[in-house]
Order: C-alpha cells, then structure tokens, then sequence
C-alpha cells in the first residue's frame, strides 16, 4: 500500500494533511493521537469507505484490504450472517447457489445458471468455507455463539472477536484496525498480540492500548490535532514513542526560548539604535559638522529599520519556532466522600442472571463497602457486564462500556445539562475542564467520536453528586492524555470504585485493594 499526499476534513474542518505511507508485508504502524484528530477517517478513507480531500491510495494488483471497525455496523443483524459475510465474494456466491437450489426443487428452468454459480462455487473453495468459519470460531472463542443470536444480544467483548474473525476470514494482505483490543479480555488481548506478530500481511492500528502497542508495532504515527502534518516516530512502540515525543518537546522548547532571547536583544538593539539617530538630528542644530552628523544619524535610522524588517522577516519564516503548542489538559477532580468508610453501600443477593441457555450469574451474594476500590476480571461473555448492572442503583453513577442510544441530535450542552443540575455559566466551565470547547457545545451527540462520547459521560459522572462510581471499561476509546488524567483522578478518588477493565497499565496506575473474579457463573474474590 502507498498513501501520498493524503489530506481529509470532517464539515469543512482539515483533519489532517500530507500524510504520506508506504506499508510493506511484515510492517506494523501504530496511529495514535487525541480523540476527533481524525484517526478513525484515515482508516476508512485507506478503506476505501470515505473519500479523501486530497491525495491518493493505492494498493498492488489483486491486495486483499481486512477492515476491523471500532462497533458493530448493523448491531441486528445475526452472528451467522455477519460471519458469512466475511467470506467475501464467496458469501454471495453461496447465497445465490442457495436460491438457485431451491428454484431447482420447484421445478424452475435456472440449470444453466446453476452450472454457473456452482463452477464459481467451486472455483472460489466452497466446500471449505463451513470448515473456514469453524476453525475462525474456535481460534477467537467464539463457536458457542448461536448463529441466529443478534449481534446486540452480544457481550462487548464477544463483538470484538467477532469483527476480527469477520475480517480474518477473507484472508487479508493488510488489516486496518481500529482499536482492535477494546472490549478483549486478557486472553484475548494476548491472543491478538501473538497472532499478528505471526501474521504476513501488513498491519495498521488504531490504538491507546499501551501494552499493545509495546507488544506489537515497530512505529507510531501521531495525529495530535495541533499539526496538520503527521509526526513520525519510527523504531518502537508506545513506550519509544512517549520517550521520544518528550525529547522532540523539549528541544523545541529550547529552541524556542533560545530564539526569543534573540529576539529580544535584537529588537533592544534595533530601539537603541533608533533612539541614538533621533537624539542626534534633535540635538545637532548648527556648525560645520552638523549636516554630516544628520546624514549619519538618518544612515543609522535607516540601518535600524533594515535590521527591523529583518527580524520581522525571520519571526514570520518557516524557519522561526513557533511557541511550542499543546492541546488543553483535562481537568478531573471528583468530590471527596466524606462518610465513615466500612459501611455496606451495594449488596446482592443470591443473584441469577441467563442469556438463553447460557447462565451468566448463579445465586452470586456480594457486598460493596464504602471506600471499596474493586477490580472486576473475567474472560468476555463470563458476565461482568451484568454483574455491573445489578449493582447499579440509587447512589450509583455508572459509566456504560458502550455508547449505544447515544448518539442522538441533543446537544453536547443539553446532554450535560440535563444530568448536571448547573447554571449555564457553570456547565461551560465544566465542560472545557474536560475538554470541550465553545465550538462543540452547541455538537450534536451523534457528531462525537468515541473518545469524545467517553468523555462527555466522564464529565457527567465526575459532576455527579454520587460517590459510589461504577465503571464499565473506562479506557475504552480514550487517548493518551485523556488515560493520563482518568488515571490519576482515579488514584486520587476518596469514593467507592467498582471497575472492570483488562488495561493493565490502568489496574497497576489506579491501584485496587479488592479483585473479583467472574467465571462459570460465580463471583471469586481474590
């Protein structure tokens, strides 16, 4: 695949320009940056799914393109039909020898186009899709899944896996990924990693998955949202690319108050000089000298101006270091709880939870007491979702692991409004705290990103008046200033936490003194 030149803009605003790419077999380029930087558009305009500003895309003769998007396209749609629909060409072969069949037994003159379909059929493996699909199941730990469950009967978790095998199964010469291990369990995560570093194929990743990152891309490409361009950072992961962006920082720091204390002696110069010419054609009057020395002083003033347009020149070339740029911090500071710790603030009772035959919770008794700091484990579909829910409740604010029903025409400033009791002045207030501006109060809920959602129900929830927090995935979506701010407002939290997450550089970064463990119906505490 080569990108050259690729620039793409969301309602009239440049998202980013002249990105330029060339992705090899074996290469494994990660793409971070802040959240509406555009990420989740370059991947589908390499897609092939959205139309770029400017530039070009091209893929050799016969490259197979594997998309993995961030949610379900169609969450009614049934797992069996969205498999198939990985097999490409074949799925719709499939489908049309289907129909052919059943013509054929109700006596229809379709015998040539039978013949057909069915060398095509043949031609495209048919016969072993069914045994494809079975082995993808098995492989993500998805073969219990009834084909006609719909998708939004489906854990997060289980999605994930199911997006995956949907792209795996056309055999792809390059897999575009965005946020690939969002929803994974441990294992699952793990699983990814070792595959794609078995895999041939070339690799782009969408991701804030620290540990991914380390595991699996040789080179990060930043969209900040501040450059038009792209920044580079070739030679490693996440942990190289952090390393590496501090240094970038502060040698254009550097540079920068190096070049403003140029500026200044300069333009301290430049005045001197132009004061010293205008003292002396206002003192020189008369005698034989005097002419000479108006003519040096307007030399001199001249000389001044010359130096000053100089220095103007050189402030304004692309040469002279802007003042190095950052986005605003998020701001998090939830309310301490100032209640005595120890007292039962959530209790379950002999809980039994089933999703068809399936039983997720069987007669589970757990208790919540103030001050609890809870991390919940368990592999996707074990019922951690659920187990969340019953303990959500009076007192409780609860922070979803997905953004269904969301996304809606209501406001940014309604939305927040709504849950936040507070006077205009103070919801904007707020709301630039978590890193919403003016031009996005006004935002229709359905315009977000993923990101952005996350932290609009962040902010609901850190301006709630609960102090039982209930988290469901909190990582999910965010960037990396977003995770560094979450996560140190978290450390500091003096509330009652419950939180599922398999971001283990969030769990060790947040600290947790309970571990609840869900598997085979049964809460495990350890």
């Amino acid at each position: 695949m080569k990108v050259v030149s690729l620039s793409c803009a969301y309602d009239g605003e440049l998202l980013f320009d002249g990105f330029d790419l060339v992705l090899n077999d074996g290469d494994r380029v990660g793409v971070v940056g802040p959240n509406g930087a555009g990420k989740t558009t370059l991947l589908r305009a390499l897609a092939g799914l959205v139309r770029p500003s400017g530039g070009a895309v091209a893929y050799g003769p016969g490259t197979r393109v594997g998309y993995v998007a961030q949610q379900m396209p169609d969450p009614d749609a049934t797992v069996g039909a969205f498999l198939g629909g990985g097999l490409g060409e074949l799925a719709e072969v499939t489908a049309r020898l289907r129909v052919l069949e059943g013509r054929l037994a109700e006596g229809a003159d379709v015998l040539a186009e039978y013949g057909v379909v069915q060398e095509r059929w043949t031609a495209l493996e048919g016969w072993q899709a069914e045994a494809r699909l079975a082995e993808m199941r098995q492989r993500l730990d998805i073969a219990g899944l009834p084909d006609d469950l719909a998708l939004r009967e489906v854990s997060g978790g289980e999605q994930a896996r199911l997006l995956l095998a949907r792209a795996l199964l056309d055999e792809p010469d390059v897999l575009l990924l965005d946020e690939p291990t969002n929803h994974l369990d441990a294992e699952g995560a793990v699983w990814l990693q070792g595959w794609l570093q078995a895999y041939g194929g070339a690799v782009l990743t969408v991701s804030h998955d620290r540990a991914f990152l380390d595991a699996v891309v040789t080179r990060v490409v930043e969209l900040d949202g501040i450059h038009d361009e792209p920044q580079d950072y070739p030679g490693g992961g996440y942990t190289h690319f952090r390393v590496e962006k501090q240094r970038r920082w502060e040698r254009l720091l550097l540079d920068f108050e190096a070049q403003e204390k140029d500026r200044r002696r300069w333009e301290a110069d430049i005045e001197r000089t132009k004061g010293q010419a205008r003292e002396v054609e206002l003192t020189v009057r008369s005698g034989a000298a005097a002419p000479h020395l108006r003519r040096v002083a307007r030399l001199v003033a001249r000389k001044a101006k010359v130096r000053e347009r100089r220095l103007r020149r050189q402030m304004e070339s692309a040469r002279w270091v802007a003042r190095p740029r950052s986005r605003p911090p998020l701001t998090l500071a939830f309310a301490a709880d100032v209640q005595e710790p120890g007292e039962v603030v959530v209790k379950v009772r002999d809980l039994t939870v089933t999703a068809g035959e399936r039983v997720l919770l069987d007669g589970v008794d757990v208790d919540v007491r103030r001050g609890d700091r809870v991390l919940v484990t368990g592999r996707n579909g074990a019922g951690k979702t659920t187990l969340l829910r019953a303990l959500a409740g009076e007192g409780t604010a609860v922070l979803p692991q997905t953004s269904d029903g969301l996304r809606t025409d209501v406001t940014v400033m309604d939305y927040f409004r709504a849950r936040v009791p507070v006077y205009v002045d103070d919801a904007e207030r707020l709301l630039q705290g978590h890193q919403f501006g003016p031009d996005q109060w006004d935002a229709r809920m359905r315009t977000l990103s993923a990101g952005e959602l996350r932290r609009l129900l962040l902010a609901v929830i850190v301006n709630s008046p609960e102090r039982v927090l209930i988290l469901d995935e909190p990582t999910n979506f965010l960037d990396f200033d977003a995770l560094d701010v979450v996560e140190e407002a978290l450390r500091r939290f003096r509330g009652t936490l419950v939180v599922v997450t398999h971001d283990r550089y969030f769990a060790e970064a947040v600290g947790f003194g309970r571990r609840w463990h869900v598997v085979d119906g049964a809460v495990i505490e350890s």
